[in-house]
């Protein structure tokens, strides 16, 4: 007859299992018959911090501790019947030469897994849908590790679901040594849900409105921690606002009913933002902001924006009426003038808006939809300065998603914008304009891929009036590189024989990029760039080609590129730089 005892284990995780570093140089051992690369560097990182003995009267005192630290680094794993043979340093070897003839043994393997839910949770999907994706299987071999994180993810899932009288009625690891089989055990009663309640402002009036407006949930519906996350998010996206805390208050709960404090730091009345920076398409360059987030108790915003550079030059002032919320769905009116003197580009434009932004639930997709009263005064290549007047209708939505912060490593970005003018309704010619344009960032281990596209195209019943900013023109470090900034486009000749650009009715442009990271802050790439700006939609297509290192600074990437160019009119060789995130 078998006897078999029951071993309740309760060992605590930070006993059991110490996470792998860097180990102490004061003990070299060499561990042999572990094939295993987790669990030897598991064994490594407990006797790590033993101390080599110096004497040999030490040997037998560190020949055990050697032994206990291996079991317990073992047990962890599953491994309850391990055999530890210790080789001393023989007489006058070095006494650091230790090593350990380690025979694991039969792992202890899990014979029976049991997840009980009792309470109003045993019907949550959630809680349902996670216990169907339990690691800990039947079969499977026993890891205290993941038993430990399986009872905390449990704990944490009923705190975010609102089960906040939940307990263990059980929760046990039942080890049967001379079987070599474990039983688990996780009894959990959930309890009552809690409910969203009140949102508590204290004083704070003036916000109450506007943060209400940005509310996921409503009063009454199920507490979960996410959606108060979320309104965390949308208060700070607001700008409104330095800081903002959005946290239930149990300890003021009642009839299960959670009320939500909200706390906030307002801005100060007026904001400003300087920023400089450089690039081999426009050189050094300067921006300015100012924001007045709080015009009036509606939440009204007003600011202004000034950029610098040697090309171009302009200036701005908006002001923004939110609607059913701050964050998606708001007006903005805009007056602007915008000078360029660069490529035979000479212009002047002021123009005013009115937008209305807006977002549909559950659509990353955002929606603009403007009418711009534009005048632009300009002089094109070899064409004599002209005036036109534009009243623009049109549409724009755009798509942004990116993950790694500053450094971007999944992500993509698309945006297409649609604009017309009728010479019938305040316009001096009738106009069509479409641009699109995709760009994508995606990782498979270390290797960072990169592609874009740029389609555009206008039509128009007079294209010597159509202005130079809506004119397409391409080359420079965002487009085919290997050439200089906007010095792709159709041209004419003057009288000396230079080219003078005039602008294309028509773009079209693709990009590839491969990159590799070389050191912790350094990436080699190489890519590959086409298209051109054209009179027509396929013809003329110029190419470029090159290899590029980007720098992972703290304030962003920063990319070098050196790149050789080939187009209809020979080869061209161009050094780019630039900063910024990849999207």
């Amino acid at each position: 007859m078998l006897f078999l005892v029951p071993r309740v284990v309760t060992y605590v995780c930070v006993l059991l299992y110490i996470s792998i570093a860097p180990f102490s140089a004061l003990a070299a051992v060499e561990i042999q018959g572990v094939k295993n690369s987790t669990i030897n560097e598991n064994i490594q990182a407990h006797i790590g911090y033993l101390d080599t003995p110096t004497s040999i009267y030490q040997y037998s005192q560190y020949k055990q501790q050697l032994v206990e630290k291996v079991n317990i680094a073992t047990q962890v794993y599953g491994y309850y019947h391990v055999q530890v043979q210790v080789i001393a340093p023989p007489q006058g070897a070095p006494k650091k030469d230790w090593s350990l003839k380690v025979d694991l043994g039969q792992v202890t393997k899990l014979r029976e897994v049991v997840i009980i839910i009792d309470g109003e949770g045993a019907q949550d999907s959630e809680i349902m849908q996670w216990k169907t994706s339990v690691k800990l299987k039947q079969g499977s071999p026993l890891e205290h590790a993941l038993y430990d994180s399986t009872k905390s993810q449990l704990q944490s899932l009923m705190l975010s679901r609102g089960y906040f009288d939940s307990e263990y009625k059980q929760s046990t690891i039942k080890v049967y040594e001379s079987l070599n089989v474990a039983d688990i055990t996780l009894h959990m009663n959930t309890g009552i849900r809690y409910k969203f309640g009140e949102l508590q402002f204290g004083q704070d009036a003036r916000a109450k409105e506007l943060v209400t407006e940005l509310l996921p949930f409503k009063t009454g519906d199920f507490y979960v921690a996410s959606q108060l996350g979320l309104l965390n998010r949308r208060v700070k996206q607001t700008q409104y606002f330095t800081n903002a805390i959005v946290r239930p208050l149990l300890s003021k709960a009642k009839d299960f009913v959670i009320p939500i404090e909200v706390i906030l730091t307002h801005k100060p009345r007026d904001n400003f933002d300087v920023g400089a920076g450089v690039s081999s398409d426009v050189g050094p360059r300067f921006t300015g902001k100012w924001q007045r987030p709080w015009a009036n108790s509606s939440g009204h915003s007003v600011g202004g924006q000034v950029y610098l550079s040697e090309p171009e030059q302009y200036i701005s002032l908006n002001y923004k009426v939110p609607l059913e919320d701050a964050i998606q769905n708001y007006l903005s009116y805009q007056v602007g003038y915008q000078a360029e003197d660069d490529n035979d580009t000479d212009s002047e434009k002021w123009s005013i808006s009115a937008t209305r932004h807006w977002t549909v639930v559950g659509s990353d997709w955002q929606r603009s939809a403007f009418l711009k009263l534009e005048q632009e005064t300009f002089t094109q290549g070899l064409e004599e300065e002209q005036t036109t007047r534009l009243l623009i209708p049109g549409m724009t939505i755009s798509r942004l998603r990116s993950r790694g912060g500053l450094d971007i490593n999944w992500g993509d970005k698309q945006t297409i914008t649609v604009e017309v003018a009728s010479d019938s309704v305040l316009s001096d010619i009738n106009l069509v304009r479409i641009l699109a344009k995709t760009k994508w960032v995606r990782s498979l281990g270390q290797h960072r891929f990169q592609w874009r596209i740029e389609v555009g195209g206008i039509v128009t019943n007079d294209f010597d009036q159509v202005p130079s900013s809506l004119r397409f023109f391409t080359g420079g470090d965002q487009s085919v590189r290997g050439f200089d900034y906007n010095t792709l486009s159709p041209f004419e000749l003057d009288d000396d024989g230079e080219e003078e650009l005039i602008g294309g009715q028509f773009l079209a442009v693709a990009s590839f990029e491969y990159s590799y990271p070389v050191s912790d802050s350094w990436r080699a790439a190489v890519f590959i760039d086409g298209g051109n700006a054209t009179d027509n939609p396929i013809e003329d297509y110029a190419l470029g080609a090159g290899i590029g290192a980007i720098w992972n600074s703290p304030i962003g990437p920063v990319r070098f590129y050196l790149a050789k160019g080939k187009s209809d009119f020979g080869f061209t060789r161009y050094f780019h730089l630039s900063m910024g995130p990849s999207l």
